[in-house]
């Protein structure tokens, strides 16, 4: 581990105090003391970093400290917090309007859907197979039960399609 009395390269002073080192640059031109080989001296810039930054604004340029040092802060938390916030507030925003529906509902209603078409179809193989065996003149039991039969394996045939096989409706 580096000593705090030793001096780091700006990408390793900015890697240690979790910012960037364009970031690093900027202080420099701040004020951070920089020695005249471009190298800072951990302990000093440490200091400078502590007296001239707010705590609530460090750790902000997209490097990670290191695991030890790694928590949230309050301000973090906060922030996420209302991240949170807005999200729910646009969703329910977006349900309010109509945009949503809840998945529990929307499979009840399709579940519901499905059943009435199955259960039509089967009612049109009841009503048309006398009317067919009437007409070309078969027996209708006979005639009903070919009907019955082709219609359910149809509905099987729907019933093994995977969705998306179906389109998006529009």
């Amino acid at each position: 581990m580096t000593k705090l009395d030793s001096a780091e390269t700006k990408t390793a002073f900015a890697a240690r105090v979790g910012l960037t080192k364009g970031r690093i640059s900027q202080l420099v031109a701040e004020g951070l003391p920089v020695r005249a080989d471009g190298r800072i001296d951990v302990a000093v810039g440490l200091a400078w970093i502590e007296d001239n930054l707010d705590p609530a604004r460090r750790n902000k340029g997209g490097v990670s400290p290191t695991p030890a040092r790694v928590s949230t802060t309050l301000a973090e938390a906060k922030r996420l917090h209302e991240i949170v916030k807005v999200q729910r507030a646009k969703l329910a925003f977006e349900k309010e309007q109509g945009l949503l529906v809840e998945t529990a509902a929307a499979t009840r209603t399709v579940f519901a859907r499905a059943r009435a078409e199955r259960d039509a179809h089967m009612a049109w193989v009841q009503r048309t197979a006398p009317l067919l065996a009437a007409e070309v003149g078969a027996d209708p039991r006979a005639t009903f039960a070919a009907l019955d039969r082709m219609m359910r394996e149809h509905l099987e045939h729907l019933a093994d399609l995977p969705l998306g096989s179906f389109g998006d409706g529009a």
